[in-house]
């Protein structure tokens, strides 16, 4: 995975133990596609249904909380 070097500028504090959570920027999540001996078969057309989320993660040094929020492309793609 690759990190997008823009982050963005929200302060959250993790709901578990109300501590400033670090901002691990923009992350892709692949959706959709095949994997494994679809791969093998289909090569290439396997990935046709294949799509990007773009989340913003957040991670708690002190808990180890996760928490992802869709960032603007994401919303828009889904309305």
């Amino acid at each position: 995975m690759s990190e997008s070097t823009t982050q963005t500028s929200l302060a959250i504090n993790c709901p578990s133990c109300n501590t400033a959570m670090a901002d691990m920027g923009d992350i892709p999540f692949r959706t959709g596609g095949s994997g494994g001996a679809a791969h093998l078969l289909f090569g290439n057309w396997a990935e046709l249904g294949e799509g990007l989320l773009h989340l913003d993660a957040f991670v708690c040094q002190s808990c180890g909380r996760v928490q992802l929020f869709a960032d603007s492309l994401t919303r828009d793609s889904i309305r």
